[in-house]
């Protein structure tokens, strides 16, 4: 019990493990559950009728893989959803054979892995002297960005959001000791701040919404609130002007009216992947392109408006609602939203988990992050673990 439960835990410490680590103690940690499982059987019927709002929006994907034959990209794409077919069974599973009521550790492990894996490439940048130099910061803080995912191995994005989650989680830690406590919260605010320096546009309005979130669920009287929301305002405004990379990537939109995708500014080339993201929604909006042909679709609509660079690259629709969309059409795209709205709907009844949809439902706003392995672990087993807490749990604790 106590081994299955710490394969478990480490599985949380995805953020800090190479893909292929975190895949190898997913399968472990199947294996135990089904070990835990054959020793002491519980009905999984209604635990995967519960948890069906996992899967549901992924069949698709499978349909296409099987119809298919096995085409290349169609079985690639269904590789990364996988997770989707699998864990919505095995963690709750998990959580009932294994009796394990510690959801909180397993959150904290997760964020301490964040912020190690952040130490970790701080440390590098600040030792090449990338702070401090001014090229770090041309082109929307494009070299800097560079090398931090470089360094973790994760896309920019992927890392903030992952930042923003873990910075909540170590804040409501309910530490013993008020040194731990204090702690906690100085790498919540570490955390924080590594997001926003990052200049991810989306953690940076992110950041603002938790913040205003905080200071609204805070017990606190109606002009304590105000005074605070309007120092927030002040603090993320000196932020933008003050901090090099979050200056250099606001100060995009100075020339959004005039830009084209020929200069460079990743406001305009987003521009045209909205475009042609929306353009091949509504071209295929019933039947959808299927996963194997959306971005041919894609690149056929960026060289049409003279992007061939965003061809080359494959750029996607930097947008998982759009993309839902795009790929089977919208009755999958409503109900995918559908059973988001079911599972965040249990969710927020965590205080960490009210933070976390706000951090899953902006960001898939500006990213694809199921089109990352890593996005799949973050979302899914984060979601699977805090949906399937029981109230019983919760009051415990």
């Amino acid at each position: 019990m106590q081994t299955a439960q710490a394969v478990f835990l480490m599985l949380f410490a995805f953020p800090l493990l190479p893909l292929h680590w975190t895949n190898a103690l997913f399968m472990l940690s199947a294996a135990c559950t089904l070990t835990l499982y054959f020793m002491k059987p519980v009905p999984i019927g209604k635990i995967f009728l519960n948890n069906l709002f996992f899967i549901l929006p992924f069949i698709p994907y499978l349909f296409e893989f099987i119809v298919t034959g096995f085409e290349p990209v169609a079985h690639f794409q269904f590789e990364k959803k996988i997770f989707f077919f699998t864990a919505p069974l095995i963690v709750p599973v998990f959580l009932k054979v294994g009796r394990f009521n510690h959801y909180k550790l397993a959150l904290l492990i997760f964020s301490l892995s964040v912020c190690l894996l952040g130490l970790y490439a701080f440390s590098v940048l600040i030792l090449k002297g990338m702070p401090f130099s001014a090229d770090a910061y041309k082109n929307g803080s494009y070299l800097l960005r560079h090398e931090f995912e470089k360094l973790t191995h994760l896309h920019s994005t992927v890392f903030s959001a992952y930042a923003l989650a873990a910075s909540v989680f170590l804040f409501m830690f309910p530490a013993k000791r008020k040194t731990w406590q204090w702690i906690l919260r100085i790498l919540a605010v570490f955390m924080c701040l590594s997001a926003l320096y990052l200049a991810v546009r989306i953690a940076f309005i992110t950041a603002f919404v938790l913040g205003l979130i905080f200071i609204i669920n805070a017990d606190l009287t109606l002009q304590r609130k105000i005074i605070l929301s309007v120092f927030l305002i002040i603090a993320m405004s000196a932020l933008a002007f003050i901090t090099p990379s979050i200056n250099s990537r606001l100060s995009e939109f100075a020339g959004i009216k005039g830009s084209t995708t020929d200069n460079f500014n990743t406001i305009s080339q987003r521009k045209t992947i909205t475009s042609c993201s929306w353009q091949v929604f509504t071209m295929y909006m019933f039947s959808g392109t299927g996963c194997s042909h959306f971005q041919e679709e894609l690149n056929a609509c960026y060289e049409s408006k003279g992007w061939s660079e965003g061809a080359e690259n494959n750029f996607n629709p930097h947008n998982q609602y759009i993309l839902m969309g795009i790929n089977y059409g919208i009755l999958i795209l409503i109900t995918f939203l559908l059973c988001l709205f079911m599972i965040f709907r249990k969710i927020i009844r965590l205080h960490e988990g009210r933070y976390f949809v706000v951090i899953i439902l902006l960001f898939f706003m500006t990213e694809s992050l199921l089109e990352k392995q890593m996005g799949v672990y973050f979302f899914g087993l984060l979601s699977l673990l805090m949906y399937n807490v029981t109230t019983e749990t919760v009051e415990n604790q």
